[in-house]
């Protein structure tokens, strides 16, 4: 049984007059499964309710992240965390006898003198994980995705490793990173305002007990996806033998 997942920041913040536009791509283009979005608000006319799982981060961010799934039945995976709308869990139903656990993360930026960060908030988010990372029940069905705003390319740029510190407790987590058997340097998925360097801030990664059934990772890039976000959907295939 193959399974299409994608994840996609969809800038709603600073593309909101494309917002229509960027869910019917969303939905009508890609041809998947399963969605995964961050920095977006649900379009309520074009989704189906029972169908999906959002939390927005809430105060000057109204929106947030979610799971969205027309072809299977889903339901929220509550998680003890402050940082609700920057990630939200939902268990997919692909057979009665085998759902995943999908997992949509926004790597919320922080201030610490002066400085702006994600990986101190990653750390905690992924700590508040661990529950579901690491449990008997959840640890081999998990499918993490999202826009991390992290990247080993920013610790060429600064002292130390802090992103690398990151990635590694990914890896000791037993969580693979999709890109790695299909990429072999960075792939570009954001295009920042400020800067012409080819950044990749948007990750799958998977149990590692699904590593077998991953048949697909790509990044989507052409003109309709530049103009509707400065990120690019990134889209997994599980063949999943259930």
């Amino acid at each position: 049984m193959s399974i299409k997942i994608a994840t996609w920041n969809m800038a709603y913040w600073s593309h909101k007059s494309f917002h229509t536009e960027a869910w019917e791509y969303f939905l009508d283009n890609l041809n998947c499964d399963i969605l995964l979005f961050q920095e977006s608000v649900p379009h309520y006319d074009k989704l189906h309710t029972d169908k999906l799982v959002w939390n927005g981060i809430g105060g000057t961010r109204p929106w947030g992240s979610g799971v969205y799934s027309s072809k299977y039945n889903i339901k929220e995976v509550l998680i003890d965390t402050k940082f609700i709308g920057s990630v939200t869990a939902a268990e997919v139903e692909i057979t009665k006898d085998f759902k995943l656990i999908v997992v949509c993360v926004y790597g919320l930026m922080e201030k610490i003198l002066n400085i702006t960060y994600a990986i101190p908030n990653l750390h905690r988010i992924f700590s508040d994980l661990t529950g579901l990372i690491e449990g008997k029940d959840t640890k081999n069905r998990l499918v993490i995705g999202g826009d991390l705003n992290a990247s080993l390319q920013i610790d060429e740029q600064q002292i130390g490793n802090s992103h690398k510190v990151f990635f590694d407790r990914l890896r000791e987590f037993q969580l693979v990173n999709c890109f790695d058997s299909y990429y072999k340097d960075f792939v570009q998925t954001h295009r920042h305002n400020k800067s012409e360097k080819p950044w990749q801030n948007d990750y799958f990664f998977i149990s590692k007990k699904l590593e077998k059934s991953l048949m697909k990772c790509e990044v989507v890039s052409n003109e309709t996806v530049c103009k509707l976000s400065d990120h690019n959907p990134v889209i997994i295939e599980l063949n999943i033998d259930k």
